[in-house]
């Protein structure tokens, strides 16, 4: 190639700020704050949440769906700054560690030889569903918007990442308003929830960030 060929090729060109991957996890908190709020206004928060003295069940559904939505969040915030040897995979612990709730359930279910329908099904289990996916869907329309400023590579892992720190951080709104504290119930809804979320970003978040 010609010095005269590369000299028209970047005749164009111009220096574009970096994308600060400080600037999505704001947009996310932000919409993941709006979408609490939305909760808090629409259905209401568990009292023992709003009092400050939540039960264990709560809080440990909390954490996991925190620590699932941060790993994910954190790992698609390197994706938009790509680097030659750095991976960030952290987001596999935690959705091994998200995964001990079906597991437990599935345990607990085979030690008593019976399906206990009324903790599975729980009260509403299809607003659980549809509220934690509706805040997935806004804070995943969110993070995909930040995204298309970047330079994301690989696009079907970072559509999986979206998918799956939105279902967190949407379950984990509507899970401060919940009232079920059965860990049946928050293996078979909040999985699928989750489950449904990172499906979805999986197969439509890639679409979004072509080049």
């Amino acid at each position: 190639m010609s010095s005269s060929t590369i000299d028209a090729l970047v005749a164009d060109c111009s220096p574009v700020r970096p994308i600060a991957p400080r600037h999505g996890i704001a947009l996310v908190l932000a919409a993941m704050a709006g979408t609490i709020a939305a909760v808090a206004a629409l259905f209401g928060l568990r009292g023992d949440v709003t009092e400050l003295r939540p039960p264990e069940m709560v809080m440990m559904r909390s954490g996991a769906l925190l620590l699932l939505g941060a790993a994910a969040l954190a790992a698609i915030a390197a994706s938009v700054r790509p680097s030659i040897g750095e991976r960030r995979d952290g987001w596999r612990w935690a959705v091994a560690a998200g995964a001990l709730f079906p597991l437990s359930s599935a345990v607990l279910m085979l030690r008593s030889g019976q399906l206990p329908a009324d903790l599975v099904m729980g009260p509403d289990p299809l607003a659980c569903l549809g509220i934690s996916l509706a805040g997935a869907g806004v804070i995943g329309g969110v993070l995909t918007a930040w995204l298309r400023r970047g330079a994301v590579t690989e696009l079907p892992r970072a559509g999986l990442l979206v998918g799956l720190a939105a279902g967190a951080f949407g379950a984990f709104a509507y899970n401060l308003h919940c009232p079920s504290l059965s860990l049946h119930y928050v293996a078979v809804w909040y999985s699928l929830a989750i489950g449904l979320s990172a499906i979805a970003g999986r197969l439509l978040v890639p679409r979004m960030l072509r080049w």
